[in-house]
């Protein structure tokens, strides 16, 4: 097989598999929907940033400065509610919290990596009460392509599947948007979607060895890492224009 039949079948299988997978991890709002009057406050783009870069520490068993990163975040967290933040989202980013310091007290790789996205996702789901410039889909996409990484690293299958249909979900909401400005962006991160959600898919389903599929996940994951900066980039380009009124 040609390698641009491999591309097609990654594609038919992946696309297909996004679009089928119903429901999502998370509640949030779609890249088109009308923003509150509010502003995002600084703090929780302090956790957004904070969140990702303890990841970083985690993923390098760097312990003392994800210490240092944890306390940053219980900081940012003592200003949330002076900001504005509703109790029931400082309460799961206080859990969440929690769960990502007991983690790292017992220097368990695996769980700190998978308690710090989880903070990423309370503080995405903080985010989507703000009208943002880049569309919270987007900010989601990231979090759930770390999901399905860690939980593709652990066994846990299931959850890696559902962790790359999320994202298929999140990119069909501001899809519309990317193809109508950048077509070649578009057929690539469809593309790089539908690889990571095939090899996302269970080992024994497709016959190949788990840490071939973690490979190629993990390939997956860092290509819609880049493209996620793209698109990124593009929408914070479309000044005039805010997402939400396209």
């Amino acid at each position: 097989m040609t390698p641009y039949a491999v591309w097609a079948v990654i594609l038919a299988m992946g696309l297909a598999g996004c679009k089928n997978d119903q429901g999502g991890q998370t509640t949030r709002s779609t890249g088109v929907s009308a923003p509150t009057t509010h502003v995002l406050p600084s703090a929780v783009e302090q956790a957004e940033a904070l969140a990702e870069d303890v990841q970083t520490d985690l993923d390098q068993s760097a312990w003392p400065a994800a210490e240092a990163k944890f306390r940053e975040l219980k900081g940012v967290g003592e200003k949330l509610a002076s900001v504005g933040v509703a109790e029931t989202k400082r309460s799961a980013y206080g859990k969440a919290l929690d769960s990502l310091g007991a983690a790292i007290t017992r220097r368990s790789r695996t769980d700190a990596l998978t308690a710090g996205n989880r903070v990423s996702r309370v503080v995405a789901d903080i985010m989507a009460d703000y009208p943002t410039q880049v569309p919270i889909d987007v900010t989601l996409m990231d979090v759930s392509g770390r999901d399905a990484l860690y939980a593709a690293q652990q066994g846990r299958w299931g959850d890696a599947s559902n962790a790359a249909g999320e994202i298929g979900r999140s990119y069909a909401a501001v899809q519309l948007h990317v193809r109508t400005r950048d077509s070649a962006l578009d057929r690539r991160v469809a593309t790089e979607i539908a690889l990571e959600h095939l090899s996302s898919r269970p080992a024994d389903r497709l016959g190949r060895r788990p840490l071939l599929l973690i490979s190629l996940l993990g390939i997956a994951v860092g290509l819609l890492d880049h493209a996620y900066d793209i698109v990124d980039a593009l929408f914070e380009r479309i000044v005039d224009d805010p997402y939400y009124h396209l």
